[in-house]
Protein backbone atom coordinates (compact mmCIF):
# COMPACT_ATOMS: atom_id res chain seq x y z
CA UNK A 1 0.00 0.00 0.00
CA UNK A 2 1.71 3.35 -0.92
CA UNK A 3 2.62 5.61 1.85
CA UNK A 4 -0.38 7.98 3.19
CA UNK A 5 0.44 11.74 1.81
CA UNK A 6 2.20 14.23 3.96
CA UNK A 7 0.06 16.95 5.33
CA UNK A 8 0.92 20.75 4.56
CA UNK A 9 -0.23 21.62 7.97
CA UNK A 10 -1.32 20.01 11.12
CA UNK A 11 -3.88 16.83 10.59
CA UNK A 12 -7.64 19.34 11.58
CA UNK A 13 -5.82 22.54 10.21
CA UNK A 14 -6.39 24.39 6.89
CA UNK A 15 -2.91 23.64 4.72
CA UNK A 16 0.35 25.34 5.55
CA UNK A 17 -1.25 26.14 9.38
CA UNK A 18 0.93 24.39 12.59
CA UNK A 19 0.48 24.19 15.98
CA UNK A 20 2.81 23.43 18.48
CA UNK A 21 2.57 23.08 22.71
CA UNK A 22 4.20 24.88 25.26
CA UNK A 23 6.08 22.07 27.08
CA UNK A 24 6.10 25.15 29.88
CA UNK A 25 2.55 26.11 30.43
CA UNK A 26 0.59 23.56 27.92
CA UNK A 27 -0.85 26.16 25.57
CA UNK A 28 -1.31 25.89 22.17
CA UNK A 29 0.35 28.16 19.65
CA UNK A 30 -0.05 28.53 15.91
CA UNK A 31 1.73 29.36 13.10
CA UNK A 32 1.78 29.98 9.51
CA UNK A 33 4.67 28.18 6.85
CA UNK A 34 5.01 30.24 3.83
CA UNK A 35 4.92 27.47 0.71
CA UNK A 36 6.94 30.16 -0.96
CA UNK A 37 9.88 30.87 0.92
CA UNK A 38 9.15 28.32 3.69
CA UNK A 39 9.19 31.09 6.36
CA UNK A 40 6.94 30.37 9.55
CA UNK A 41 4.97 33.28 10.86
CA UNK A 42 3.49 33.06 14.29
CA UNK A 43 -0.15 33.62 14.55
CA UNK A 44 -0.42 33.50 18.88
CA UNK A 45 -2.75 31.18 20.49
CA UNK A 46 -6.45 32.01 19.26
CA UNK A 47 -7.49 28.73 17.00
CA UNK A 48 -10.21 30.79 15.08
CA UNK A 49 -8.04 33.78 14.13
CA UNK A 50 -5.59 31.04 13.40
CA UNK A 51 -7.70 29.13 11.21
CA UNK A 52 -9.31 32.08 9.21
CA UNK A 53 -5.82 33.89 8.61
CA UNK A 54 -4.75 30.58 7.60
CA UNK A 55 -7.75 30.32 5.19
CA UNK A 56 -7.03 33.82 3.51
CA UNK A 57 -3.00 33.67 2.81
CA UNK A 58 -3.67 30.50 0.92
CA UNK A 59 -6.24 32.36 -1.16
CA UNK A 60 -3.57 34.51 -1.89
CA UNK A 61 -1.07 32.02 -3.19
CA UNK A 62 -0.24 31.44 -7.02
CA UNK A 63 -2.73 28.55 -8.57
CA UNK A 64 0.25 25.78 -9.54
CA UNK A 65 0.10 24.18 -13.27
CA UNK A 66 -2.83 21.72 -13.71
CA UNK A 67 -2.39 18.44 -15.03
CA UNK A 68 -2.71 19.26 -18.81
CA UNK A 69 -0.02 22.04 -17.92
CA UNK A 70 2.33 20.25 -16.34
CA UNK A 71 1.74 17.03 -19.58
CA UNK A 72 2.49 20.13 -21.82
CA UNK A 73 5.41 21.82 -20.60
CA UNK A 74 8.16 21.28 -21.94
CA UNK A 75 11.24 19.79 -20.49
CA UNK A 76 13.74 21.72 -18.82
CA UNK A 77 16.64 23.04 -20.80
CA UNK A 78 19.41 24.33 -18.73
CA UNK A 79 21.31 26.93 -20.82
CA UNK A 80 24.76 25.43 -19.48
CA UNK A 81 24.14 22.07 -20.82
CA UNK A 82 23.38 24.23 -24.89
CA UNK A 83 26.86 25.74 -23.85
CA UNK A 84 29.08 22.66 -23.27
CA UNK A 85 27.28 21.67 -26.61
CA UNK A 86 27.97 24.58 -28.07
CA UNK A 87 31.62 24.57 -27.19
CA UNK A 88 31.57 20.79 -28.88
CA UNK A 89 30.54 23.05 -32.18
CA UNK A 90 33.05 25.76 -31.80
CA UNK A 91 35.77 23.01 -31.85
CA UNK A 92 35.21 21.79 -35.02
CA UNK A 93 35.12 25.11 -36.76
CA UNK A 94 38.39 25.95 -38.80
CA UNK A 95 39.30 28.69 -36.85
CA UNK A 96 42.49 29.84 -35.05
CA UNK A 97 43.90 28.03 -31.91
CA UNK A 98 44.08 31.61 -30.38
CA UNK A 99 40.35 32.55 -31.09
CA UNK A 100 39.16 29.45 -29.94
CA UNK A 101 41.06 29.64 -26.43
CA UNK A 102 39.26 32.96 -25.97
CA UNK A 103 35.88 31.66 -27.08
CA UNK A 104 36.00 28.87 -24.44
CA UNK A 105 36.89 31.68 -21.77
CA UNK A 106 33.85 33.72 -23.20
CA UNK A 107 31.59 31.03 -22.91
CA UNK A 108 32.47 30.36 -19.39
CA UNK A 109 31.88 33.46 -18.71
CA UNK A 110 27.79 33.22 -19.90
CA UNK A 111 27.90 29.80 -17.92
CA UNK A 112 28.44 31.86 -14.96
CA UNK A 113 25.84 34.50 -15.88
CA UNK A 114 23.13 32.61 -17.41
CA UNK A 115 24.07 29.08 -17.29
CA UNK A 116 21.58 28.44 -14.40
CA UNK A 117 18.66 29.53 -16.68
CA UNK A 118 16.58 27.26 -19.02
CA UNK A 119 17.39 28.87 -22.51
CA UNK A 120 13.71 29.16 -23.57
CA UNK A 121 13.67 32.06 -19.66
CA UNK A 122 16.88 34.01 -20.94
CA UNK A 123 15.07 37.28 -22.57
CA UNK A 124 16.27 40.22 -24.40
CA UNK A 125 16.04 42.24 -21.15
CA UNK A 126 18.44 40.27 -19.10
CA UNK A 127 20.79 40.52 -22.25
CA UNK A 128 20.50 44.26 -22.69
CA UNK A 129 21.39 44.32 -18.85
CA UNK A 130 24.48 41.98 -18.73
CA UNK A 131 25.76 43.90 -22.42
CA UNK A 132 25.01 46.71 -20.98
CA UNK A 133 26.82 47.00 -17.34
CA UNK A 134 29.80 46.07 -19.86
CA UNK A 135 29.07 49.19 -21.29
CA UNK A 136 28.81 51.13 -18.02
CA UNK A 137 31.76 49.35 -16.57
CA UNK A 138 34.04 51.02 -19.59
CA UNK A 139 34.25 48.01 -21.37
CA UNK A 140 32.33 48.35 -24.58
CA UNK A 141 34.46 46.32 -26.54
CA UNK A 142 33.95 43.02 -24.57
CA UNK A 143 30.25 44.07 -24.79
CA UNK A 144 30.08 43.80 -28.43
CA UNK A 145 32.25 41.15 -28.47
CA UNK A 146 29.83 39.45 -26.29
CA UNK A 147 26.54 40.04 -27.83
CA UNK A 148 28.78 38.46 -31.02
CA UNK A 149 29.28 35.17 -28.97
CA UNK A 150 25.70 35.03 -27.76
CA UNK A 151 24.18 36.11 -30.70
CA UNK A 152 25.94 33.02 -32.43
CA UNK A 153 25.35 30.74 -29.55
CA UNK A 154 21.51 31.11 -29.88
CA UNK A 155 21.96 30.94 -33.55
CA UNK A 156 23.31 27.29 -33.16
CA UNK A 157 20.44 26.89 -30.47
CA UNK A 158 17.75 27.88 -32.92
CA UNK A 159 19.50 25.40 -35.68
CA UNK A 160 19.51 22.36 -33.21
CA UNK A 161 15.83 22.52 -31.75
CA UNK A 162 16.78 24.08 -28.21
CA UNK A 163 14.89 27.29 -28.85
CA UNK A 164 12.27 28.82 -31.38
CA UNK A 165 14.07 32.60 -31.17
CA UNK A 166 17.06 34.41 -30.80
CA UNK A 167 16.74 37.06 -27.79
CA UNK A 168 20.03 38.94 -28.80
CA UNK A 169 18.72 39.75 -32.46
CA UNK A 170 17.02 43.12 -31.66
CA UNK A 171 19.85 43.96 -29.14
CA UNK A 172 21.89 46.92 -30.07
CA UNK A 173 25.81 46.55 -29.82
CA UNK A 174 27.63 49.11 -27.95
CA UNK A 175 29.18 51.85 -29.99
CA UNK A 176 33.06 51.79 -29.76
CA UNK A 177 34.86 54.92 -30.30
CA UNK A 178 38.43 54.16 -32.00
CA UNK A 179 41.13 55.25 -30.25
CA UNK A 180 44.35 53.88 -31.49
CA UNK A 181 46.20 56.09 -33.99
CA UNK A 182 47.06 55.46 -37.18
CA UNK A 183 50.33 54.61 -38.54
CA UNK A 184 51.41 57.33 -41.19
CA UNK A 185 54.67 55.95 -43.55
CA UNK A 186 56.82 58.75 -41.72
CA UNK A 187 56.11 56.89 -38.07
CA UNK A 188 56.44 53.90 -40.03
CA UNK A 189 59.93 55.35 -40.89
CA UNK A 190 61.06 56.56 -37.95
CA UNK A 191 60.01 53.34 -35.86
CA UNK A 192 61.97 51.45 -38.90
CA UNK A 193 64.92 53.31 -38.24
CA UNK A 194 64.41 52.83 -34.23
CA UNK A 195 64.19 49.04 -34.57
CA UNK A 196 67.10 47.47 -32.57
CA UNK A 197 67.43 44.11 -34.19
CA UNK A 198 67.40 43.60 -37.86
CA UNK A 199 64.63 40.57 -37.44
CA UNK A 200 62.08 43.66 -36.29
CA UNK A 201 63.13 45.58 -39.63
CA UNK A 202 62.44 42.58 -41.82
CA UNK A 203 59.12 41.76 -39.64
CA UNK A 204 58.02 45.49 -40.81
CA UNK A 205 59.51 45.65 -44.23
CA UNK A 206 57.17 41.94 -44.83
CA UNK A 207 54.39 43.49 -43.07
CA UNK A 208 54.01 46.59 -44.93
CA UNK A 209 54.75 44.99 -47.99
CA UNK A 210 52.67 41.81 -47.86
CA UNK A 211 50.23 43.20 -45.49
CA UNK A 212 49.69 40.15 -43.88
CA UNK A 213 48.77 39.64 -39.94
CA UNK A 214 51.35 39.92 -37.15
CA UNK A 215 50.77 35.37 -36.90
CA UNK A 216 51.07 35.53 -40.31
CA UNK A 217 54.21 37.54 -40.41
CA UNK A 218 56.20 35.43 -38.01
CA UNK A 219 54.98 31.49 -39.30
CA UNK A 220 56.34 32.44 -43.05
CA UNK A 221 58.87 29.75 -44.24
CA UNK A 222 61.70 29.65 -46.54
CA UNK A 223 60.36 26.81 -48.31
CA UNK A 224 57.01 29.07 -48.52
CA UNK A 225 58.54 31.01 -51.55
CA UNK A 226 58.25 29.00 -54.93
CA UNK A 227 58.19 30.11 -58.41
CA UNK A 228 58.50 33.53 -57.62
CA UNK A 229 55.51 33.66 -55.88
CA UNK A 230 55.13 33.85 -51.44
CA UNK A 231 52.36 31.10 -50.11
CA UNK A 232 50.54 32.40 -47.51
CA UNK A 233 47.53 30.25 -46.09
CA UNK A 234 46.45 33.35 -43.18
CA UNK A 235 45.67 31.26 -39.61
CA UNK A 236 43.36 33.74 -38.52
CA UNK A 237 40.77 33.44 -41.65
CA UNK A 238 42.54 30.06 -43.67
CA UNK A 239 42.63 32.28 -46.71
CA UNK A 240 45.47 31.01 -48.97
CA UNK A 241 47.48 33.77 -51.02
CA UNK A 242 49.83 33.30 -53.49
CA UNK A 243 51.87 36.96 -53.39
CA UNK A 244 54.15 37.41 -56.13
CA UNK A 245 57.62 38.42 -55.54
CA UNK A 246 57.87 41.25 -57.71
CA UNK A 247 55.22 42.83 -55.37
CA UNK A 248 56.52 46.33 -53.86
CA UNK A 249 56.19 49.38 -52.54
CA UNK A 250 58.13 52.81 -54.66
CA UNK A 251 57.57 54.72 -51.36
CA UNK A 252 60.01 52.59 -49.63
CA UNK A 253 62.24 51.48 -52.48
CA UNK A 254 61.87 47.48 -51.35
CA UNK A 255 60.00 44.72 -53.14
CA UNK A 256 58.88 41.27 -51.68
CA UNK A 257 62.26 39.45 -53.39
CA UNK A 258 64.93 41.68 -52.12
CA UNK A 259 63.09 41.37 -48.58
CA UNK A 260 63.11 37.75 -48.40
CA UNK A 261 66.70 38.13 -49.69
CA UNK A 262 67.54 40.13 -46.48
CA UNK A 263 66.18 37.59 -44.30
CA UNK A 264 69.04 35.37 -44.67
CA UNK A 265 71.49 35.81 -42.76
CA UNK A 266 74.56 33.60 -41.37
CA UNK A 267 72.09 31.52 -39.67
CA UNK A 268 70.39 28.43 -40.59
CA UNK A 269 66.37 29.02 -39.93
CA UNK A 270 63.18 27.45 -41.64
CA UNK A 271 61.91 31.08 -41.09
CA UNK A 272 62.15 34.33 -42.53
CA UNK A 273 61.99 36.12 -39.17
CA UNK A 274 64.10 34.71 -36.58
CA UNK A 275 66.87 34.84 -33.87
CA UNK A 276 70.10 35.61 -35.48
CA UNK A 277 71.30 34.81 -32.18
CA UNK A 278 70.87 32.39 -29.06
CA UNK A 279 68.80 34.85 -26.67
CA UNK A 280 68.61 32.88 -22.96
CA UNK A 281 65.82 29.89 -24.03
CA UNK A 282 65.69 31.03 -27.93
CA UNK A 283 67.80 29.62 -29.88
CA UNK A 284 69.42 31.13 -32.96
CA UNK A 285 67.54 30.23 -36.21
CA UNK A 286 64.17 29.99 -34.18
CA UNK A 287 61.21 32.09 -34.52
CA UNK A 288 60.28 35.32 -32.60
CA UNK A 289 57.60 34.79 -30.26
CA UNK A 290 54.12 37.11 -30.82
CA UNK A 291 54.36 39.12 -27.83
CA UNK A 292 58.63 39.13 -28.39
CA UNK A 293 57.31 41.10 -32.03
CA UNK A 294 54.95 43.50 -30.46
CA UNK A 295 57.16 44.51 -27.41
CA UNK A 296 60.06 45.14 -29.79
CA UNK A 297 58.02 46.60 -32.11
CA UNK A 298 56.44 48.68 -29.24
CA UNK A 299 60.32 49.87 -27.84
CA UNK A 300 60.99 51.05 -31.07
CA UNK A 301 58.64 52.83 -31.36
CA UNK A 302 58.85 54.56 -28.07
CA UNK A 303 62.23 55.10 -28.62
CA UNK A 304 61.33 57.64 -31.47
CA UNK A 305 58.78 59.13 -29.50
CA UNK A 306 61.06 60.03 -26.29
CA UNK A 307 63.71 61.12 -29.40
CA UNK A 308 61.32 63.39 -30.68
CA UNK A 309 61.02 62.00 -33.84
CA UNK A 310 57.46 61.32 -33.69
CA UNK A 311 54.00 62.51 -32.10
CA UNK A 312 51.73 60.21 -30.70
CA UNK A 313 48.35 62.14 -28.92
CA UNK A 314 46.11 59.37 -28.36
CA UNK A 315 46.89 55.13 -27.98
CA UNK A 316 49.93 54.55 -30.02
CA UNK A 317 49.84 52.41 -33.21
CA UNK A 318 50.29 48.96 -32.60
CA UNK A 319 52.05 46.24 -35.22
CA UNK A 320 48.71 45.30 -36.70
CA UNK A 321 48.54 49.37 -37.95
CA UNK A 322 50.98 48.23 -40.45
CA UNK A 323 48.16 46.50 -42.24
CA UNK A 324 46.26 49.23 -42.58
CA UNK A 325 49.39 51.22 -43.82
CA UNK A 326 49.79 48.62 -46.31
CA UNK A 327 46.05 49.05 -47.55
CA UNK A 328 46.50 52.63 -48.19
CA UNK A 329 50.14 52.62 -49.93
CA UNK A 330 49.17 49.59 -51.90
CA UNK A 331 45.73 51.34 -53.41
CA UNK A 332 48.01 54.50 -53.61
CA UNK A 333 50.11 52.90 -56.20
CA UNK A 334 47.28 51.24 -58.04
CA UNK A 335 47.15 47.65 -56.56
CA UNK A 336 44.10 45.67 -55.34
CA UNK A 337 44.45 46.37 -51.31
CA UNK A 338 41.69 44.15 -50.77
CA UNK A 339 43.29 40.70 -52.55
CA UNK A 340 46.39 41.68 -50.96
CA UNK A 341 44.85 41.42 -47.36
CA UNK A 342 42.72 38.71 -47.79
CA UNK A 343 39.73 40.13 -47.30
CA UNK A 344 36.15 38.92 -48.65
CA UNK A 345 34.34 42.03 -48.59
CA UNK A 346 35.59 45.48 -49.82
CA UNK A 347 33.83 46.78 -46.91
CA UNK A 348 36.07 45.70 -44.78
CA UNK A 349 39.20 46.50 -46.84
CA UNK A 350 37.65 49.81 -46.78
CA UNK A 351 37.85 49.76 -42.68
CA UNK A 352 41.47 49.45 -42.78
CA UNK A 353 41.93 51.98 -45.99
CA UNK A 354 40.35 54.21 -43.41
CA UNK A 355 43.21 56.71 -41.91
CA UNK A 356 41.20 58.28 -39.10
CA UNK A 357 42.49 61.69 -39.99
CA UNK A 358 45.71 60.81 -39.58
CA UNK A 359 47.01 61.57 -43.20
CA UNK A 360 47.26 64.99 -45.23
CA UNK A 361 44.81 65.12 -47.76
CA UNK A 362 46.07 66.95 -51.12
CA UNK A 363 43.74 70.13 -52.77
CA UNK A 364 45.30 71.34 -56.16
Amino acid sequence: MAPRPRNHGSKDLPPNLYRKKDSRNGVIYYSYKDPVTGKFFGLGKDKALAVATAHAENQLLPAGPTLRERMERPAARPFSKWLAEYGRIIEEREIEDNTKRNLRMRIKRLDAEFGKHDINAITTIMIADYLGGMVKAGKSHMSRAMRSLLRDVFMEAMAAGWTAGNPVEVTKAAKVKVKRERLTLEVWRAIHARAGTDWLKRAMELALITGQRRDDIASMLFKDEQDGYLHVVQRKTKQRLRLSTSIGLQCIGLDLASVIKLCRDNVVSKHLVHHARTISKAKAGSPIMLDTISKKFAEARDAAVSAGEIVVSGSPPTFHEMRSLAARLHAAEGRNAQALLGHKSAKMTDLYKDSRGAEWIDVA
